[in-house]
């Protein structure tokens, strides 16, 4: 039988890519409701993006760049505007690269302060993670050839496996094309001589081998949509995510004429898809029996939108996880960092930067 039978036949039966259900949340992703319960250290509009310099830790919202003072009572500080949205951010020693939505890379501080990378056609088109490599070498996420770095959603519901990730050489102004054909890769860590890459469409984790080997699995189906990877000071790595799966979706992902319909002919926010926040908008979709039992949201229900990151130890194995579900707030978790002992998180469905003292306590508990 070739392909398209088969796939066919997968579809009628339910099975491998025509299956609808989803991993449960268990064993390290045992829901709890820790980000729920965690102080709150700013409050910061569409806050995405956290990067630790020594003392400082930077984030983002939009198009500024920001920094935060942990140790300090005073808010955020405008640092530096840009022409285009912040859409990712790595440091190392004194220098921050930043990606800029459609316009590439710039470097601010250290030895290429002021470089900017914008090479023509789509190659950097996307950035959406970064990862140094060494002090002259970046790697990089470009999310999509085809839209913006903050439309990882319309990514998802079309099906867009544009994605790459690229090598840039910061001393002889080359870029690199290291792996193709990905679904929309979101985070990146280095490790020895390789990286670590989340795929969000595919639900996994990828270790591919620089400069240009072929992407290896390391975790697959996952719960929910991975966003950024972010190295702990314990020496495993912190997996972000978008939000967590549902079956309805999964549903509508293989209803090919439903879904291109729903996406040419429905504002965004109307989407039958996940989403960093939810519960804003009585006109939003998934309002009925499939949030509420009588009348009541319950933590367990089905969601849009969920908060959730975890620790993986250092061959991306998830060891624990922080939770904010479905009858909480916290959600969209896009952006993590330690800072003076501390866990910094994004939640851009919250607008919040949450603070989690001593992590490792934490997850124990």
């Amino acid at each position: 039988m070739g392909p398209p039978l088969v796939k066919w036949i997968d579809k009628v039966l339910g099975r491998r890519e025509g299956a609808v259900t989803v991993p449960v949340l268990d064993g390290p992703f045992l829901p709890n409701q820790k980000l729920e319960a965690a102080p709150v250290l700013c409050q910061v509009d569409q806050v995405d993006n956290l990067v630790a310099l020594g003392a400082n830790l930077f984030a983002s919202s939009g198009s500024g760049l920001l920094r935060l003072r942990p140790t300090s009572s005073s808010g955020p500080e405008t640092v530096a505007m840009f022409d285009a949205p912040i859409s990712a951010m790595a440091g190392l020693g004194d220098a921050l690269a930043i990606g800029l939505d459609r316009k590439g890379l710039v470097v601010r501080g250290g030895r290429f302060d002021g470089k900017v990378v914008q090479p023509s056609g789509d190659v950097l088109h996307c950035p959406t993670a970064i990862a140094w490599l060494d002090e002259s070498t970046l790697a990089v996420c470009n999310g999509s050839k085809h839209v913006g770095a903050l439309d990882w959603r319309r990514a998802l519901m079309t099906k867009d496996l544009s994605g790459s990730v690229v090598v840039v050489d910061l001393v002889k102004d080359r870029v690199t094309i290291a792996a193709t054909g990905l679904g929309w890769p979101s985070g990146l860590a280095a490790s020895d001589g390789q990286v670590f890459v989340s795929e969000c469409l595919r639900h996994r984790v990828l270790a591919l081998a620089l400069p240009a080997g072929k992407p290896v699995e390391l975790v697959t189906g996952l719960p929910g949509y991975p966003a950024r990877l972010t190295r702990a000071a314990a020496g495993g790595i912190w997996l972000s995510f978008y939000s967590v799966r549902n079956q309805l979706v999964e549903f509508i992902l293989r209803e090919d004429e439903y879904r291109t319909r729903m996406v040419n002919e429905l504002p965004e926010e109307h989407w039958v898809a996940p989403s960093l926040c939810s519960g804003r908008s009585f006109k939003e979709p998934m309002q009925g029996s499939q949030l509420k039992q009588m009348g009541i949201l319950k933590p367990y229900s089905v969601t849009r939108s969920y908060g959730l990151i975890a620790y993986c130890d250092a061959s991306m194995t998830p060891i624990g996880s922080f939770h904010s579900r479905a009858d909480g707030t916290r959600h969209g978790v896009v952006a993590a960092a330690e800072c003076a002992g501390a866990l910094y998180l994004a939640s851009r469905g919250s607008n919040a930067v949450l603070e989690i003292r001593d992590p490792a306590t934490a997850l124990s508990e």
